[in-house]
């Protein structure tokens, strides 16, 4: 008989089948497909929304039905830290929060981002010493790497915009992801011995932040807003509010039609969303809580759906799902893809740019992924993981012991 337990949300390698924690997981290729696909859709809107370097955008700006799928890159990142925020969670409190190992889990984070990161910036170094068009000062670009690698980009752009390399713009959404996984995991640490009491905190900073947005909104410049942390990580904080908050809701065990039209509903409203959502300053007032909320009750509604709805199944198509597993690489790379080849095309025609653009970074983002990404999954499957469970000093003493104990027997 197939099993009704309901399947959670899973992206992080290091989290696997538990049972009876409050982070109980169980990954199923169909589920996990259905999440795949919906950050496909996000991947394909951040891209289309960055492709203003290659194709004329006067039309697309002045048709309101066109406008939303080629200026929802913001809309699209809030759909990535919702996910990640929940993903937070479930990672850290894969064996109940009293026994989370932040230090553990940051690791495998920078280990899971970074590879991929760091090819992309030893490519660009050497590509803007080669390449004549790049007018980025080498000075600039070393700062430019250091802010990156150091997930502080976001602050850096705030107060070095004309000076920073421009094809970075898009990675302030890492940096951002970085600095709000470790609040989090600070946060959840000092109240770990509390999971209910974590709703109230977390719920209590999700507020804050929210006032906090507005205000700043209102007072200002809208780019200065749009990569500031505390004004762009509450969708993260809702993601981990979501996975604190569903066991307690399973335990209520929601009738399955209540749950499934809840699924439906939410994903049909990312539409109108997305297009309220154009407009910067309606994006960073309302429309971030319509969609972190919305978001939330979407991944929920998928979480607990024991079979999926056809309208949820149909973001679960393999173009959709392939994006979306492999959005990461091709978040990282399209941009400075795009603006390479602008600087180097200005004499070809837009059609036949785009097609040179897209499929460049599909290539660049398969070779990364044979290259990188696998070498760094294999890593994070390997069983040394499973000796860092009681944390990482542990495993180094242990490791310096076993050393010891070795030269001694020598």
């Amino acid at each position: 008989m197939a099993s009704t337990k309901p399947a959670a949300l899973i992206d992080d390698p290091s989290v696997g089948d538990h049972d009876g924690d409050a982070s109980t997981v169980m990954s199923t290729p169909r589920r996990v497909a259905l999440i795949d696909g919906i950050r496909g859709i996000a991947i394909v809107l951040v891209v289309l929304s960055h492709g203003w370097v290659l194709w004329p955008i006067e039309r697309i700006d002045e048709t309101a039905w066109i406008r939303p799928l080629f200026r929802s890159g913001n809309f699209a990142v809030t759909v990535f830290l919702v996910a990640a925020g929940y993903f937070t969670y479930v990672s850290l409190a894969s064996r109940g929060l009293e026994n989370m190992r932040p230090g553990v889990t940051f690791v495998r984070r920078v280990l899971r981002v970074g590879p991929s990161l760091w090819l992309l910036l030893a490519v660009v170094l050497v590509v803007s010493t080669l390449d004549g068009t790049d007018k980025t000062k080498a000075g600039d670009n070393a700062d430019s790497v250091v802010h990156v690698l150091t997930y502080t980009w976001n602050w850096y752009v705030q107060g070095n915009l004309l000076t920073s390399r421009p094809d970075f713009g898009h990675l302030w959404y890492l940096s951002v992801d970085m600095q709000a996984f470790v609040i989090m995991a600070a946060v959840l640490y000092m109240m770990r011995r509390r999971p209910v009491g974590v709703l109230f905190v977390l719920g209590g900073l999700l507020l804050l932040l929210t006032w906090w947005r507005f205000h700043v909104t209102d007072t200002e410049f809208v780019f200065q807003v749009l990569v500031r942390t505390t004004a762009r990580m509450d969708p993260f904080v809702v993601g981990v509010i979501l996975g604190a908050a569903l066991p307690l809701v399973r335990r209520l065990e929601l009738p399955q039609r209540a749950v499934r039209l809840t699924a439906t509903a939410t994903l049909v409203a990312l539409a109108p969303l997305a297009y309220y959502c154009v407009q910067d300053e309606r994006f960073l007032a309302w429309g971030v809580a319509l969609l972190e909320l919305d978001l939330a009750l979407l991944f929920g509604a998928t979480a607990l759906l024991v079979e999926p709805s056809r309208a949820v199944s149909a973001v679960s198509v393999r173009p959709l799902v392939f994006l979306g597993r492999h959005s990461l690489l091709l978040y990282i790379w399209h941009y400075p893809v795009f603006t390479f080849l602008a600087r180097h095309t200005e004499d070809w025609g837009w059609p036949v740019r785009t097609v040179v653009a897209l499929a460049l970074t599909v290539a660049i983002s398969l070779v990364a992924h044979r290259t990188v990404e696998r070498r760094a999954t294999t890593l994070l499957r390997h069983p040394l993981w499973a000796e860092a469970a009681d944390g990482l000093v542990p495993l180094a003493r242990a490791r310096a012991a076993d050393g010891v104990r070795r030269l001694r027997r020598a």
